[in-house]
């Protein structure tokens, strides 16, 4: 069930590596946690800090060299403390969903998870050695966004600028009628796309990330290239406060990630295809969040239609004729569209959906041709019946022209 990452506390593949390896310690496998547990606990004997190798002295004792304040209550700042103010929950919020995008937990109940086996095996192994990179490769390159992300330099020269580059939801245009309190009928555009700060975070998550497992390298003068493992080579650069540089060189891993078609195992799912518009805070307010909730749920249908129908065709290895996915939509018109608005306009927007989900494409005369096959599963686990029904029907009629 992963999401769109957009926060900074879980930017750091070693410090998740530590947590994890405190959460294996008092749960294994077999025993579910919360994402509070993982937060710091000063009694617990399994609290990160007894694992942690980026502890640093400050006057006696071992802090996290993280923190602006090291001495203050939230003691990590991957996960902050259950004793630091609880409105930073989305902290431990983000390393909780680092670890799902990875595949190194997966969620059984309700907010409760279990360690997979990859993520046993990524505990158990020496972070200095080979092995830890590569099983930390096959968890970046598992996470649909990162998948995205590489697909939008695929064509870039092999030192590059990441600046201008967009991953994040898609931005309609699609214009509503909204009746105030007042009676009063009024217009509004939907707010369906990502906004500039949780773009940047983002990214430099991703980069992060693939600087790590030796994706990518920075461009910078003080450091010159050896054999050495990519994720000891730039610890320092990985681990300091933000990315200080927008230059970066692909390496030939990276230039190979699309030689074949890949399956991704961790794309994002249903549910998780729209941002959390109950928490809108954008310039129109009230009127705006109101308005985009009211179409909230046609935002996820027809981007989860676009995705499914894409992926059924990648698995066939056919191309998708996207006119003809649209004239099958228009069909059931009223789960997916808005009335007044061009369903050929919202569905050419919505159709970067496919980058963050992990399932890019190229297009060739309205043909899209998927570059990747995701883990189906996974997408339409929090999707309504109808939908996924609708989504099937549409794509084994749209397989039969």
């Amino acid at each position: 069930m992963s999401l769109l990452l957009n926060r900074k506390y879980g930017s750091r593949l070693e410090c998740l590596y530590y947590i994890l390896k405190s959460c294996y310690a008092k749960f294994g496998t077999e025993k579910e946690f919360a994402l509070k547990d993982l937060k710091y606990d000063e009694d617990d004997k399994y609290n990160v800090h007894n694992y942690c190798q980026l502890l640093q002295d400050c006057v006696g004792i071992k802090c996290c060299p993280f923190l602006v304040n090291p001495l203050n209550d939230s003691k990590c700042y991957a996960t902050q403390s259950i004793y630091s103010d609880s409105t930073k929950s989305k902290a431990v919020s983000d390393v909780g969903g680092s670890f799902e995008a990875l595949g190194f937990t997966k969620k059984f109940t309700k907010n409760k998870y279990k360690i997979t086996k990859q993520g046993e095996e990524w505990v158990n192994t020496d972070f200095l050695s080979s092995k830890w990179e590569e099983i930390s490769l096959q968890g970046v390159l598992s996470y649909g966004v990162v998948i995205g992300f590489l697909s939008k330099i695929k064509e870039y020269t092999d030192i590059f600028s990441y600046s201008g580059i967009y991953l994040g939801y898609p931005q309609t245009k699609e214009t509503v009628e909204y009746t105030d309190e007042l009676g009063n009928k009024k217009y509004v555009d939907l707010s369906t796309d990502s906004q500039r700060d949780s773009n940047t975070r983002t990214m430099s998550r991703i980069i992060g990330w693939c600087v790590t497992v030796g994706l990518l390298q920075p461009v910078l003068k003080n450091i010159n290239n050896t054999e050495e493992l990519a994720h000891l080579h730039y610890r320092e650069f990985i681990n300091s406060g933000e990315l200080t540089i927008r230059k970066f060189r692909k390496t030939q891993l990276c230039n190979n990630v699309f030689k074949n078609k890949n399956f991704v195992s961790n794309p994002l799912s249903y549910v998780r295809l729209h941002k959390d518009v109950k928490a809108l805070r954008e310039n129109g307010g009230e009127i705006l969040r109101k308005a985009t909730m009211a179409y909230n749920q046609n935002i996820l249908n027809r981007r989860f239609v676009f995705v499914y129908v894409l992926n059924y065709f990648s698995k066939i290895n056919k191309a998708l004729n996207f006119e003809k996915l649209i004239d099958e939509m228009c069909k059931y018109e009223h789960l997916f569209f808005s009335s007044g608005n061009s369903p050929y306009d919202i569905m050419v927007s919505e159709s970067e959906i496919s980058d963050i989900v992990g399932l890019p494409f190229k297009e060739d005369n309205g043909l899209l041709s998927a570059l990747t096959i995701i883990d189906e599963n996974v997408l339409k686990e929090d999707a309504p019946d109808e939908i996924v029904y609708i989504a099937n029907e549409i794509a084994k009629e749209l397989e039969r022209k």
